[in-house]
C-alpha cells in the first residue's frame, strides 16, 4: 500500500514539475526576434523585488515596462554587433569565469578548508622567516640556485648560526630582515597558504623549510602562539601630525591632544569631544566610531593600545602613529566571530586563496569519472619522444609529427591526438621551473588535459544549472547595456555642450538657489572667547590670525569656518535671524557659537556653470527617454497577455 501511495505521489509530483517547466518556457514577450520567457521574468522580478522594495517598490506589471525597456536596449546592442567586439568578449569572459568558479570546486573539500580556516582563526601565530627570492619566469638554473642558497643558510643555522643574524644578512624580504626576520603576529589568510600551513602545523620554536611559495623559498621559525585577538570596535580622536607637518604644526598637535586628554580626565564626554575636535572627518561626525578591525589592519601602536583596553568606556593616553596623535576608547571587544557569522566571509576568502587548488583537484577527479576520461600512456610516450631538451629553454620547434592522428586522451566523445598534444605543449615550453624534461612534459601535459576538461565543463554549466544560466545572461546583458548606455547617454550628456545649454535654457525654473548667506561660524569653548573672535573679525583681522591669537593658551578655544551657506545646509546658520551682523553667543552641546552674516544673497536662478552638474543629470534622463521612444519605433514589442496574467497571479500570490 505504501509503495502504491509513493508511486502516485511521485507521478503527481512529476506531472506538476512538467507543467511548471512547461509554463516557465512559455513566451511572455518578444522584442523583435528576441524572446523572454515567463520563467526568466519571474526569476528576474523575484531577484530585484527585495532590492527595490524599500526604495521604490514595483508591481509585476510596472516592473514589466522597465524590463521591456531594458531588453530593447540589449537588442539594439546586439543589432549593432557590440556582443562580438573584442573588448566585450574579453570582459564578459572574465566575469563568466568568475561566475563559474563555485561550480568548478568540490563543495565537500571546500567545507573542510573552511572548517580548518575557522579553527585557525582561534589563534594568532608569530614567526620569523628568511626568504631567497625566485623571480617570476625564473630559469631552471635560477630556481636551482635559489634552492641551493636556502639549503646553505639552513645548514649554517643547524650548525649554530643565529637565525636572526642570517635573516639580516641574507633574507630578500628587507622589511622583516632588519628585525631579524620577525613578521609579528598574524592569523589565517594573512599569509599565502603554503606559508600559513607551515606555521600553523609547526611547534613553537621549530625550524621549518624550505617552504616554496610564489615569492621564493622560505626558512620559517615559529616563535609564539596566543589566543586570537579577534575583532575590536573603538572610538578615536585624531589630531593630524604626519611627515608633511611642520615642526610648529607637530608641536601644536601634541599640545592639542594633551588638552583634549585633560578634558576627558575632567569628565567630558568622549564622543562629544570627538565630534568637536577629531580631524578624522570620516569618523568624527559619529563620535569617533570606527569600523570593527582585527590584527594587522592598523598601525601596530594603535592596535596594541586598542587591544590593551579592558572595559567598554576605557580610553588610552595619547598614542602616536605615523599619521598623528590618537586617543582611543573601547566600545566592545567582539573576539572571534561565531562560526555561523564568519562562514560566508571565510568561504569567499577560501575561494580566492591558493588552498582552493585542493578543491579543484577533487572536482577534476569527479569530472574525469563523469565524462569517462581515458588516456593512453603508450601513445603519450610517442608524443613526448618527439620533444627534445630545447623545450626547457623555450626553443623547441615541432617538426614533422609522427603518428599525429593517434589518440592520447579522450572524454565526452572528444578526442585529443598526438598532434594536438605536441602543439599544446609547444605553447607551454620554457615553463619547467627547474624540472627535468620528462617532469616538465608530464606537468604541462597534465595541466593541458585538466584545462580542456574544465573548459568543457564550463560549456556545460548553462545546460546543467539553470541558476548559472540566469546569472551569466544577467552579466552578458548588463555589460552590453553599460557599453551602449555610455555611448548613447553618459558620454553624450557630458560632451554635448550645445545640447546641455539648450536644455538648461528651456528648464531654468528647475535650477534655482534658495537664500544664501556669506558668513563666519565661530565655534568657541566659552561665550567670552566667542565674543572676542567676533570682535576681532569685525575689525578686519584675518580668520587664521584670530584663531592663532585666541588659541595661544589652548588649541581648543576657537575654531572658525567661513563659507557661503545655502538655506537648509547648516543647522547653526539656519537657526539664527537672517540679518547682516553678528549674533550673540548660542550654547550648543557645550560649545558656544556666533554667526557673523556678511552678505545675504537672495534666492534666484543658478547660472549654467553653477547648475551644470544637475543639468547633466537631467539631460541624461532626457536622452534616455528619447532613446527609448526611438527604440520602440524601430523594434516591435509583443506581449502574450494570457501568459502575463498567470505570471502576475503567481508573483502576487508569492508576495
Amino acid at each position: 500500500m505504501n509503495k502504491i501511495i509513493a508511486s502516485c505521489l511521485l507521478a503527481l509530483s512529476g506531472s506538476v514539475l512538467f507543467a511548471q517547466e512547461s509554463f516557465d518556457d512559455k513566451t511572455l514577450f518578444t522584442v523583435a526576434d528576441d524572446t523572454v520567457t515567463a520563467g526568466e521574468y519571474i526569476a528576474v522580478y523575484n531577484k530585484n523585488r527585495n532590492l527595490g522594495e524599500d526604495i521604490d517598490p514595483k508591481t509585476p506589471t510596472e516592473y514589466l515596462d522597465m524590463y521591456i525597456n531594458f531588453k530593447l536596449k540589449v537588442h539594439e546592442a546586439k543589432e549593432l554587433g557590440m556582443d562580438t567586439m573584442p573588448g566585450f568578449t574579453s570582459e564578459y569572459g572574465s566575469y563568466r569565469d568568475q561566475l563559474a568558479k563555485p561550480y568548478l570546486t568540490d563543495k565537500d573539500v571546500t567545507e573542510e578548508l573552511v572548517e580548518q580556516a575557522y579553527d585557525r582563526m582561534q589563534y594568532d601565530v608569530r614567526a620569523s622567516h628568511i626568504m631567497v627570492a625566485i623571480p617570476r619566469g625564473a630559469s631552471p638554473e635560477d630556481t636551482a640556485k635559489a634552492y641551493g642558497e636556502i639549503m646553505s643558510i639552513k645548514s649554517k643555522i643547524k650548525k649554530g648560526a643565529s637565525f636572526s643574524e642570517m635573516a639580516k644578512q641574507f633574507s630578500a624580504d628587507t622589511y622583516s630582515a632588519k628585525r631579524g626576520g620577525d613578521l609579528g603576529y598574524f592569523t589565517v589568510f594573512n599569509m599565502v597558504y603554503p606559508f600559513e600551513e607551515a606555521v600553523y602545523t609547526a611547534d613553537v620554536g621549530e625550524l621549518v623549510g624550505p617552504v616554496k611559495t610564489r615569492f621564493g623559498y622560505h626558512l620559517i621559525k615559529k616563535t609564539d602562539e596566543r589566543q586570537a585577538r579577534g575583532e575590536i570596535m573603538v572610538n578615536h580622536i585624531l589630531i593630524i601630525a604626519n611627515e608633511k607637518s611642520t615642526l610648529e604644526q607637530k608641536e601644536a598637535a601634541e599640545k592639542k591632544i594633551s588638552e583634549i586628554y585633560g578634558e576627558l580626565e575632567s569628565g567630558s564626554d568622549f564622543e562629544t569631544l570627538a565630534k568637536q575636535y577629531s580631524e578624522d572627518k570620516s569618523t568624527a561626525k559619529n563620535g569617533g566610531r570606527m569600523f570593527p578591525f582585527g590584527i594587522n589592519k592598523m598601525y601596530i601602536e594603535f592596535e596594541d593600545a586598542a587591544f590593551g583596553l579592558k572595559n567598554p568606556g576605557d580610553y588610552t593616553e595619547p598614542v602616536q602613529t605615523e599619521v598623528g596623535w590618537h586617543i582611543i576608547q573601547l566600545v566592545k571587544h567582539t573576539g572571534v566571530a561565531d562560526e555561523e557569522v564568519a562562514i560566508a566571509d571565510i568561504k569567499a576568502k577560501v575561494d580566492r586563496d591558493e588552498r582552493s587548488q585542493q578543491s579543484r583537484m577533487s572536482i577534476i577527479k569527479k569530472l574525469k569519472k563523469e565524462y569517462n576520461f581515458r588516456e593512453y600512456p603508450k601513445v603519450m610516450k610517442t608524443a613526448f619522444s618527439q620533444i627534445d631538451e630545447s623545450f626547457l629553454k623555450g626553443e623547441y620547434m615541432p617538426g614533422k609529427i609522427k603518428n599525429g592522428s593517434k589518440v592520447v586522451f579522450e572524454f565526452a566523445n572528444k578526442k585529443y591526438t598526438v598532434e594536438d598534444v605536441i602543439t599544446a605543449l609547444s605553447k607551454k615550453q620554457g615553463s619547467g621551473n627547474g624540472a627535468s624534461l620528462s617532469t616538465a612534459l608530464s606537468g604541462n601535459y597534465k595541466a593541458y588535459a585538466e584545462e580542456e576538461l574544465v573548459n568543457y565543463e564550463k560549456g556545460m554549466l548553462v545546460k546543467k544549472y539553470p541558476e548559472f544560466r540566469l546569472l551569466s545572461r544577467e552579466y552578458y546583458e548588463g555589460i552590453l547595456l553599460f557599453d551602449l548606455t555610455e555611448e548613447k547617454v553618459w558620454r553624450k550628456s557630458v560632451s554635448d555642450t550645445t545640447g546641455l545649454k539648450e536644455y538648461y535654457a528651456s528648464h531654468t525654473d528647475k535650477y534655482q538657489w534658495k537664500d544664501r548667506y556669506q558668513a563666519y561660524v565661530i565655534d568657541a569653548a566659552s561665550a567670552k572667547e566667542a565674543k572676542k573672535a567676533a570682535k576681532m573679525l569685525k575689525k578686519g583681522t584675518a580668520m587664521n590670525e584670530v584663531q592663532k591669537a585666541l588659541n595661544a593658551e589652548s588649541e581648543l578655544n576657537v575654531k572658525i569656518d567661513s563659507s557661503i551657506y545655502e538655506a537648509g545646509t547648516n543647522k547653526i546658520v539656519d537657526g539664527v535671524e537672517k540679518t547682516v551682523g553678528y549674533t550673540k553667543p548660542m550654547e550648543v552641546e557645550g560649545r558656544f557659537f556666533v554667526v557673523g552674516i556678511i552678505k545675504i544673497v537672495p534666492a534666484g536662478g543658478k547660472t549654467y556653470e553653477e547648475a551644470r552638474g544637475l543639468v547633466i543629470s537631467d539631460y541624461q534622463n532626457y536622452l534616455e527617454e528619447q532613446w527609448i521612444k526611438d527604440l520602440k519605433s524601430r523594434y516591435e514589442v509583443k506581449i502574450n497577455d494570457s501568459v502575463l496574467e498567470k505570471v502576475v497571479e503567481k508573483l502576487e500570490s508569492d508576495s
